[in-house]
C-alpha cells in the first residue's frame, strides 16, 4: 500500500524488486492520510506500506504496524499551472496575488502536500479568502478537468513527484522556502505480515541505491 506520491519510483523498480525478494508484488496506490489509512484501520492486512510519519504513528498506536519505520525519501510540494497565462510565484507577495487571482486552487485535503498547503495559506493570511471565493479542493491524485476559460487560470498544489507527471500543466517549481514543509516518505511492515522475511527484504531493497535514480527523476531526495 503506497502513497500516490511514491508511485513512479515504485513502478520503475517493481520488476527488479520482485526478483530481489523472490515474490510477486501487488501494489495499491492512494492517499496516505485518506483511503489507505482508512483501509488499514478498518482491518486490511498488508506486508509493506509506504506512508507518512504521522499516519504511521496513528497506525502503530492501533496495533496495525510492526515496530520500526524506515526512511525512503523526502519530497517537496510544487505548483502546477493550468491556463495560458504568466504568473509569478517567486516571492510571498507575488504568490499571494497569484493564488487569490486563480479561478481554482486545487490540492488534496488528505494528501502529502497538506502541511505545506496549510502553512502557505495560513501564513499568507488567505485561508478564509480561498474558501470564501469558492476555490475547490481536488480528490487525491493529479486533477483532470476542462481547461480554464480564456484569461483564467488554476493553481494545483501537489507533491513534486506528482506534478512532474501532470499533463497539460506547466510546472512552476517548488513552493518557495518560507512555506515549504518537506514530507518524509517512510516504509513500514504490517503487524500481520504473512512473510516477514520477504517484507524486510523489500524494505531493504527500497532503501538501496536501486531507487536513487527513480527518486531523483521525480524530484525527491534522500538525506
Amino acid at each position: 500500500m503506497v502513497t500516490a506520491a511514491f508511485m513512479d519510483p515504485i513502478e520503475a523498480v517493481k520488476a527488479q524488486a520482485e526478483k530481489a525478494i523472490g515474490r510477486p508484488i501487488f501494489v495499491e496506490y492512494g492517499s496516505a492520510r485518506g483511503g489507505l489509512k482508512d483501509e488499514i484501520l478498518a482491518g486490511q492486512d498488508f506486508e509493506v506500506a509506504v506512508l507518512l510519519p504521522d499516519v504511521n504513528a496513528q497506525l502503530f498506536q492501533q496495533g496495525k504496524l510492526a515496530p520500526g519505520e524506515h526512511e525512503l525519501a523526502k519530497v517537496d510540494v510544487a505548483i502546477a499551472l493550468r491556463g495560458d497565462v504568466n504568473v509569478d510565484v517567486s516571492t510571498p507577495e507575488a504568490l499571494k496575488k497569484t493564488l487569490l487571482g486563480a479561478s481554482v486552487v486545487r490540492y488534496s485535503p488528505t494528501g502529502v502536500a497538506l502541511p505545506t498547503v496549510t502553512k502557505l495559506l495560513n501564513d499568507l493570511g488567505i485561508a478564509d479568502s480561498i474558501k470564501d471565493a469558492n476555490k475547490r479542493c481536488a480528490p487525491p491524485g493529479p486533477p483532470s478537468f476542462a481547461p480554464p476559460a480564456p484569461g483564467e487560470y488554476e493553481i494545483n498544489l501537489f507533491p513534486l513527484s506528482e506534478v512532474v507527471r501532470m499533463k497539460g500543466m506547466k510546472n512552476l517549481g517548488r513552493v518557495i522556502a518560507p512555506f515549504q514543509v518537506p514530507e518524509q516518505i517512510n516504509a513500514v511492515i504490517g503487524a500481520h505480515a504473512k512473510d516477514r522475511a520477504a517484507a524486510e527484504a523489500l524494505v531493504k531493497f527500497l532503501q538501496s541505491a536501486a531507487l536513487d535514480t527513480p527518486i531523483k527523476n521525480v524530484g525527491m531526495y534522500r538525506d
